[in-house]
């Protein structure tokens, strides 16, 4: 019987990890099709289903320029899938929020995941699943950080001598 390395089980995680984002990619494309929109659009949606926000919030949470954000909000108002309204807290603010019938598509489109997420984390331990939280958050974080090196960064595409050949003879 083989016993696998700690090293193993990281690769596998990774490996896990990264086709879990690829099908979460392919889904959500197959979603926004449905809808008619892009990315950027749906990116938008996905943030607004946490709740109402400024037009700056949102901005930043969909990683657009404000400008390029009142294209998205009108693209998606046209749709009937967002609003704006005024904030009930400071009327004089305006705040974007999805509408009911967002609500009705995004529960017809992503409520089988919903439901499917819920049951399955009844196999877990409140440790476990607080761990997962963690691990995700952590990951979430680390990521916020690095879309900074990504955009500063100097790509070079000039490969290092040796760099992507096998070690194979």
């Amino acid at each position: 019987m083989s016993r696998r390395t700690r090293g193993d089980v990281i690769t596998d995680l990774m490996r896990a990890w990264r086709a879990a984002r690829l099908q979460t990619d392919v889904l959500d494309d197959a979603a926004f099709h449905k809808l008619g929109i892009n990315r950027t659009d749906g990116r938008c949606l996905d943030a607004l289903s946490e709740g109402p926000r400024t037009a700056t919030t949102l901005a930043a949470a969909c990683g657009v320029s404000a400008n390029a954000l009142t294209t998205v909000v009108d693209r998606l108002a046209e749709r009937g899938l967002v609003e704006r309204v005024r904030d009930t807290v400071d009327r004089r603010r305006v705040v974007i929020r999805l509408t009911p019938l967002a609500e009705h598509v995004s529960e017809q489109l992503y409520g089988p995941v919903v439901a499917w997420s819920i049951a399955n984390f009844g196999r877990y331990t409140t440790a476990e699943l607080a761990l997962i939280t963690r691990f995700i958050s952590e990951g979430t974080e680390f990521q916020a950080r690095h879309l900074s090196y990504v955009r500063d960064l100097e790509l070079s595409w000039t490969p290092a001598p040796n760099e992507g050949e096998d070690d194979a003879p």
